[in-house]
């Protein structure tokens, strides 16, 4: 992963699950939502236009957990915090080949969970064809780091952000809090 400015690297590093500063210890998943899942009980008589549509509402959201010693959590936090007022007009991100140019950087609203917590969203172009908005939440819970990045596959294109799911971050946040 590689930026043009290097203090929008732990934007991107947490936009992608991974760790937002310098450690080697991490781990990354995902937790996927779909409301039509009920639609697979059904008959396929019994599928209206509706079902049809929320198959493609399916929200994914990517998870990285990322452990540092000493007070490299919190040095991650600052850099996560300053990286996003310091890219506010936008950056562009390198990452397996593919190049995303980020429009716009806003700070958002956390959900205050762990030690700290801090959020932000991104304007995306789309290749010409418009921008998504994409959230992204991070949480310190002692010496490790937790990234959230939510993408809704149905609402791309409607320029509507989905947001990042509370209960996955308070679920991951009480686990990392027991560890305490």
């Amino acid at each position: 992963m590689k930026t043009d400015k290097a203090q929008c690297a732990p934007l991107a590093y947490a936009m992608a699950g991974l760790a937002p500063g310098e450690t080697k210890s991490g781990a990354s998943n995902s937790v996927t939502r779909n409301p039509a899942s009920d639609t697979a009980s059904k008959s396929p008589e019994d599928i209206g236009e509706a079902d049809i549509e929320n198959a493609f509402n399916v929200e994914v959201t990517f998870v990285g957990l990322s452990s540092y010693d000493g007070d490299g959590a919190a040095k991650a936090m600052k850099a996560v915090t300053d990286g996003i007022d310091a890219c506010a007009g936008g950056f562009v991100l390198t990452g397996q080949g593919e190049t995303q140019k980020i429009t716009e950087t806003a700070a958002a609203k956390s959900s205050d969970s762990g030690d700290e917590s801090v959020a932000f969203s991104v304007d995306s172009d789309m290749d010409g064809a418009g921008t998504a908005t994409f959230n992204t939440e991070v949480v310190r819970v002692g010496n490790t780091v937790a990234t959230y990045y939510t993408v809704g596959l149905a609402s791309l294109g409607s320029g509507k952000a989905a947001a990042i799911p509370t209960a996955v971050v308070e679920a991951q946040t009480a686990k990392l809090t027991g560890l305490e």
